[in-house]
This record gives C-alpha cells, sequence and structure tokens, in this order.
C-alpha cells in the first residue's frame, strides 16, 4: 500500500505544476528546453552509485520538464547483476560551474535475490568540468522497501560522472 502511494506522490511531481496559482491561468514556462538550448534532456552518468539512478554504475536520466533551479525526470541504471527505474525531482540550491543540489525520487530495484521500492534523499555537489560533463559528489540516504515486507535504512557516499546531451 505505501509503495502504491509513494509512486503516485513522484509521478504527480514529475507532471510539474500547470497552472499559476493566484491566477488559475495556464503557466507558461519561459525557460522550457524548447526554448533555451542550455538545457538538455539527456544525461548518461558513470562511476559509484548516483543521486538520480541510485544503486547503479551506468545510469541514464531523461529530463521530463526542466527550469532553471528544478528538473523532473525518469530513468534507469544498472549494476553488475541489479536493475533501478526511477522517477523523480532535483532542486538546485546554487547553480554555476560548482553547483549544489538535492534529489528526492522513487526507485524500483530488481535483483536476482530480491525486489523491492526504494525512497531516496541525496545532497549533491556538481563541478562542470566542460559544459556537458560534470564531477558529482554526495550522499544518497534511502529507506527500501522489499517484496518480502521488511525494510532496509542505509547512507552511502557516490561519486562520479555525469554527461549531458
Amino acid at each position: 500500500m505505501i509503495n502504491r502511494i509513494t509512486l503516485l506522490l513522484f509521478i504527480g511531481l514529475a507532471c510539474g505544476q500547470v497552472d499559476k496559482p493566484e491566477t488559475g491561468e495556464a503557466f507558461k514556462n519561459q525557460d522550457s528546453a524548447e526554448e533555451n538550448d542550455s538545457f538538455r534532456k539527456h544525461n548518461l552518468s558513470i562511476g559509484m552509485f548516483d543521486d538520480r539512478t541510485g544503486f547503479s554504475f551506468i545510469g541514464y536520466i531523461y529530463n521530463l520538464k526542466q527550469t532553471d533551479m528544478n528538473e523532473y525526470f525518469i530513468g534507469g541504471g544498472t549494476m553488475i547483476m541489479a536493475f533501478t527505474g526511477t522517477v523523480g525531482w532535483k532542486h538546485y540550491y546554487k547553480k554555476s560551474r560548482l553547483s549544489i543540489s538535492s534529489v528526492l525520487c522513487g526507485q524500483y530495484v530488481a535483483h536476482f535475490g530480491f525486489n523491492g521500492f526504494i525512497s531516496n534523499a541525496s545532497f549533491t555537489i556538481e563541478y562542470d568540468i566542460v559544459e556537458w560533463a560534470q564531477v558529482k559528489l554526495g550522499g544518497t540516504g534511502l529507506i527500501m522497501l522489499t517484496g518480502d515486507n521488511s525494510s532496509d535504512i542505509g547512507v552511502f557516499p557516490f561519486a562520479g560522472l555525469n554527461f549531458s546531451f
């Protein structure tokens, strides 16, 4: 039951806000990816875990919606014997060559020994090497609910490279 509620919450976050709360009028985002070429929708990450794809060495993220300070995304990643699917929201506190951000996301993990749902919160520091490549460092905290109704809690560091295209 909790898995379904959490998944619906993250799908709602991914859809984003379409109306201005004050007026109820349709909200037109002037910083959308279609109007601004500085936003890149595709991201490939390589490294030890990730803020958005969680337990993965190689991950792919597609940004559904981007603004200057927020990204709503879906994606997936792989470890040697595990696969993750993810949906979530990334918020930037500072966006420059050295950026600071946090991520809230829901993930589904499929492994040969277990499968389950992960609620994930991450804190990330990104350094832009060039416009399309970043080094990411940070920590992620998670709660894993497995198929046999057991749960685990953990905090893990991560480090890797992210390529945007």
